[in-house]
């Protein structure tokens, strides 16, 4: 005999709450920072228990690591696919479509650079875990696309890793500090102007001049 579902609303699973838990814990440690972040403010924001992150996750060092895994990992995924789609242009073709899919990245989750910018400049595990897992992959990606397209065009520009690093920063940076860029220019609050200034200006003035 099949389980009739009762009235009301579908009984929440494990992978909702453990969604839950993360989604405000990304926006809080964005937002304050690692230190000034409270288990038992992720709770509220999430609506459990305290007690189930330290089970789910071991802990708010746990949860912060977790989260930064995942936002790696999930922009990994966006520029391997990026990649894969733009695998019929030549080199250049590829890193301009990599550096847009980063920044479009970027600009839909803006917590992810703030979390990046919070902790990666202090001295301590955290800046090594985010260095490894967001960073280094970073790094990596770009500087084997620009040096593609550097190979392609018989002449590579000066400083090449040095631009990739200025690059994955400068776009972090001002996507994490937009409001108050705002302040200093006009039309930032447009989306599309936004977006169409951090293309001419971080991708080109970086990647390509």
């Amino acid at each position: 005999m099949t389980e009739r579902r009762g009235r009301g609303r579908p009984r929440e699973t494990d992978t909702d709450t453990t969604a839950a838990i993360s989604r405000a814990a990304l926006q809080r440690f964005a937002a304050q920072g690692f230190e000034a972040t409270s288990l038992r403010e992720i709770a509220g924001d999430a609506g459990v228990d305290v007690a189930l992150i330290s089970y789910r996750f071991g802990g708010k060092h746990g949860l912060w690591k977790d989260i930064v895994s995942q936002a790696g990992a999930d922009l990994r995924e966006a520029l391997e696919r990026a990649t894969g789609d733009s695998d019929a242009g030549d080199a250049e073709q590829r890193l301009d479509y990599s550096a847009r899919t980063f920044l479009a990245y970027l600009l839909d989750r803006p917590e992810v650079p703030r979390l990046l910018l919070r902790d990666i400049t202090i001295d301590s595990d955290r800046s090594k875990w985010l260095l490894e897992t967001l960073s280094l992959p970073l790094h990596r990606h770009f500087i084997d696309l620009a040096q593609a397209a550097a190979d392609e065009r018989g002449e590579a520009p000066a400083h090449l890793q040095f631009r990739v690093a200025n690059f994955i920063y400068s776009a972090a940076s001002t996507v994490a500090r937009r409001e108050r860029l705002g302040r200093l220019v006009s039309g930032m609050e447009d989306d599309a102007e936004f977006a169409a200034a951090l293309e001419e200006v971080i991708v080109k003035g970086a990647l390509t001049s």
